[in-house]
Formats: structure tokens, C-alpha cells, sequence
């Protein structure tokens, strides 16, 4: 055979074969991935504003030694549940015990001087001043007997008198010679002359100071006679009455000190944390942390102003840890602040959840992740919140259409457009000869993951979340520079349709 037409009828095989591959790949109608579809369903929407913060107790009780002192005893160590009453730690009171008996002697004396002063003198001791009184009374009238000068001038004269007798016995003993007699002579005259220079000297004056001082010893005996009957003075029982105030002060500072000096338990709690030790010295840092039995741990949180005002009292948390995400702790919003915090010019509230019921792993001091409930739908009828669709101003879903569906309107799809599509046919794939159609839903609360559906649909009817574009052509090898079949699509073959 000739080279020529060999080569010609390996030609013409060649050409009619790649024609018939060229149309057989350009005329290859598209893959299509089935799309995908959710049900409605009926379930919970929550709708939750996320925080973080820090595990506390709501009450704390610091109690702790005013005065510095060497630790004597110590009962507790932190987690200790203890009774209202019971001794926690005291320290050395000696010294505190002794200055409560010093102020109680005080006291009693101070009480002692006011009784002393409202009683006056007992009643021996008036009748000892009336009895003084009566006596200045007679020594008085003696003593103006006394100062009268007729008086005066005959003790002088009767006194010269005795002292002249004197001399004169005097000297009929020494002429007798008799020792005794001389001696009882010179006795005799001595007296006499003794009286004399008493008489003389009342005369010259003794008598009338006798007077005065008589007057006086009766003006002291009358006022205390007038003190007993008119009682003690005013000022006296005021200045009294003070002592005793100042002692009562003291007393009760002293006791307080010394009561200080042990830390008792006000009520039934749990001990948070306890620095102090045995026979150590106590500091400003002695202090011991109790919270009350029975109290629940809260969460405060700071959130930001943009959410604030959807966060309110009562609202349901659900709380978790980072290091434990399966545990979950439910709360309740108990605190919202008015007035925000500026920090690095951005404002935050305070929140405070107050923990109904605690995981066993929830400790105070923890970060925490709150999830507030801020809106609920309990048992309605939901969708995935990627099935919302919209057509215009109208918001819905797409589901799919059975082949003897007829109930889309033309002008449905007439308006198709490729960012609203509102009929999309298909052919191949897994849902060969299938189409969608567009159904208007009220919606209702939105959490971000499912939607409440208020009207439109029916519980168990399918709708569409993704609709599938074409993933390829059959037969397509990318060659004769046209390109591979998804160019121009989104990878993996889906688009998401709002």
C-alpha cells in the first residue's frame, strides 16, 4: 500500500476520533452534588452574651487580732467548717487579765468615795459633831467669863495674895530647919508664882485670844453639824459621779482588749484561708477569711457597654472552666452595675452571677466563661439559621420541589438573579431532574445557629441550608487550553444562597 495513503487513513481516523471526543466532552452535561438540606425540628433558641470572670464568694469575714501578740492557740486550718461560738486562735492574755483586775479595783474604789459622800458621816460620827458643838458652845460662855476684866483684875489680886502666904511659910520652914517642910514650902510658892504669871498674862491679854479661839471652835463645830444635815455639796458628787465614769470606761476597754485577744467564729461558715501559726507573733496580715455556711459562690464579670443593655436581673448563665468544658455550673444574674468602669478608654459594666447550682469543680478564685441568657424560645419550631434566604425584602427558605410540584409562579422565576435566587433547577447528581423553590417564613429569635420559625413551615419539612453548583464535567481532562470544570466556582462545589 502507498505510504501516502496510510498516512491520509491515520489522519482521517485521528480527526474523526477527536472530533468525536470534542463533543462528546462539550456537550457533557454537569456533575451536580446533592444539596444540603436540614428538617425543621422542634427545640430551644437561646440567644447568650459571652463573658469571663472570676469565681468569688459573695460574703467574706475578715477577722483578725487588733494588737499584736504571740498566738497561744489555734483550732482551725483553711476548709474547716466551724460553729458560731467556737474559738479559732487567742493569744497570750496574761498581761490583758491583769489590767482588767486593776480597773475593776478602780472602779470600786471610785464607787466607794461617791457612797461615802451621798451616805455623809454614819451617826456615831454626828453625834460626835453635835456633841463638839455642844462643848464650843460651853467653852465659849467659860471663856467670856474669863475675858471680863472685873474677872481678870481679882485672879491677879487673889493670885499675889497666895503667893505672898507662900513666901511666908517658906520662911518659917527654914528658920524651923526641917528639910521636908522646906521643900513642901518652896513647892507651894512655885505654884503660887505660877498661877500669878497665868492670872497676869489672861489680863494682859491670854483671856481675850481664848475668847476668839473659843468663837471659832464653835463656828467649825456648827458647820459640821449644818454639813451632815444639808448632805454632801454638788460639786463634790458631780466630781464623784465622773470618777466613776472614767473608771467604767476603762473597765470596758480593758475587758474588750482582753476579749479581743481570742477570735471567736460569729456564725456557721467555712474557713477560707488561716496565715497565722502556732506560738508566732501576730501581724498586720493575721487575718483569718471565713465565709458563711450556705452562702453560694459568684461570678463577677465585666461586660462591655455594646451588650449591657440586654444583660438583667434574673436572667439564666450557664457557666463553664477552661480546663473543665464538659462541667457545667447554672447561675443567675443577681447584680448589674449603672455606672461603667472606663478602662484604656473603652467602658465595661460590673455583672455579678450568683451560682444555683455549682460543679464540684467550680472553686473561688477561677476564671469562669459565662453564657447569659438574654432571650429564649423554649419548644418551637426551628431551622438552621444558615437556611435563611431572602428575596427582596422578604426573608425565608428554600426547599426542595418534587417533579409534579407546580406551585412556583413564573415571575418567581423570571427574577432569578445569581445573588437571590429564588427557583434553582437541577439535573444529575443525586438529585437528578429535582428543583428548589422559595417559601416566605417568619422568623423569630435568632441564637446563630438555629432560628425560631413562628410561621410558614411545619415540623419535619426539609429545607435547604447549601445549594450545590456543578463540582465538574464529566469527561473533563482540562485539556485543549479550556480549562478544568470548576473553574469559576467555590471550592468544594457549594454556594451558600441568602
Amino acid at each position: 500500500m502507498n505510504k501516502k495513503w496510510v498516512t491520509i487513513g491515520v489522519l482521517s481516523v485521528l480527526v474523526l476520533g477527536g472530533g468525536y471526543w470534542g463533543y462528546k466532552t462539550f456537550t457533557a452535561k454537569p456533575v451536580m452534588s446533592p444539596n444540603i438540606t436540614a428538617k425543621a425540628k422542634i427545640g430551644d433558641v437561646n440567644k447568650v452574651i459571652t463573658a469571663t470572670g472570676t469565681v468569688t464568694f459573695p460574703h467574706t469575714i475578715p477577722l483578725t487580732f487588733p494588737d499584736t501578740g504571740r498566738i497561744v492557740e489555734l483550732n482551725i486550718q483553711p476548709g474547716d467548717e466551724v460553729k458560731a461560738g467556737q474559738v479559732l486562735a487567742r493569744m497570750d492574755d496574761t498581761k490583758l487579765q491583769t489590767i482588767v483586775l486593776q480597773q475593776e479595783a478602780n472602779l470600786m474604789s471610785a464607787q466607794s468615795k461617791l457612797q461615802i459622800l451621798k451616805d455623809g458621816f454614819n451617826a456615831q460620827t454626828k453625834a460626835q459633831a453635835e456633841a463638839a458643838l455642844a462643848k464650843a458652845q460651853q467653852n465659849l460662855i467659860v471663856a467670856k467669863q474669863n475675858a471680863e476684866p472685873s474677872y481678870l483684875a481679882n485672879q491677879v489680886f487673889l493670885a499675889k495674895q497666895t503667893v505672898q502666904l507662900a513666901s511666908d511659910d517658906l520662911a518659917k520652914a527654914q528658920m524651923s530647919g526641917n528639910l521636908p517642910s522646906i521643900q513642901s514650902a518652896q513647892n507651894s510658892l512655885n505654884q503660887a508664882l505660877t498661877a500669878l504669871r497665868t492670872a497676869e498674862n489672861a489680863q494682859n491679854g491670854g483671856a481675850a485670844q481664848a475668847l476668839v479661839s473659843a468663837q471659832a471652835d464653835l463656828t467649825s463645830a456648827q458647820y459640821q453639824v449644818d454639813k451632815e444635815a444639808d448632805g454632801p455639796k454638788s460639786g463634790d458628787l458631780q466630781s464623784a459621779q465622773a470618777s466613776i465614769a472614767i473608771a467604767q470606761a476603762q473597765l470596758a476597754s480593758a475587758k474588750t482588749d482582753l476579749e479581743n485577744a481570742t477570735i471567736i467564729a460569729p456564725t456557721d461558715a467555712i474557713v477560707v484561708s488561716s496565715p497565722l501559726q502556732l506560738y508566732e507573733y501576730t501581724n498586720a496580715s493575721s487575718i483569718i477569711t471565713l465565709t458563711p455556711i450556705g452562702g453560694n459562690l459568684q461570678v463577677d464579670a465585666m461586660i462591655d457597654q455594646a451588650d449591657i443593655a440586654q444583660v438583667k436581673v434574673g436572667q439564666k448563665v450557664d457557666i463553664t472552666l477552661d480546663a473543665y468544658p464538659e462541667e457545667h455550673s447554672s447561675g443567675t444574674v443577681s447584680f448589674v452595675a449603672i455606672e461603667g468602669t472606663i478602662t484604656s478608654n473603652v467602658t465595661t459594666f460590673k455583672v455579678t452571677v450568683t451560682v444555683d447550682q455549682a460543679s464540684d469543680k467550680l472553686l473561688s478564685g477561677m476564671n469562669a466563661n459565662l453564657d447569659i441568657i438574654v432571650a429564649e424560645a423554649k419548644d418551637v419550631l426551628t431551622v438552621p439559621s444558615e437556611a435563611i434566604k431572602t428575596r427582596g425584602t422578604e426573608k425565608g427558605v428554600m426547599v426542595p420541589m418534587t417533579s409534579g410540584d407546580t406551585s412556583v409562579k413564573k415571575e418567581d422565576q423570571d427574577s432569578q438573579s445569581d445573588e437571590q435566587p429564588k427557583v434553582v433547577t437541577k439535573s444529575g447528581g443525586g438529585q437528578a431532574g429535582a428543583n428548589v423553590k422559595f417559601i416566605p417564613v417568619e422568623f423569630g429569635l435568632d441564637d446563630g445557629m438555629n432560628v425560631e420559625v413562628k410561621s410558614g413551615l411545619k415540623e419535619g419539612q426539609e429545607v435547604i441550608t447549601v445549594i450545590s453548583a456543578p463540582a465538574t464535567t464529566q469527561g473533563t481532562t482540562g485539556g485543549f487550553g479550556m480549562g478544568g470544570g470548576n473553574a469559576g466556582r467555590a471550592p468544594g462545589g457549594a454556594v451558600r444562597v441568602r
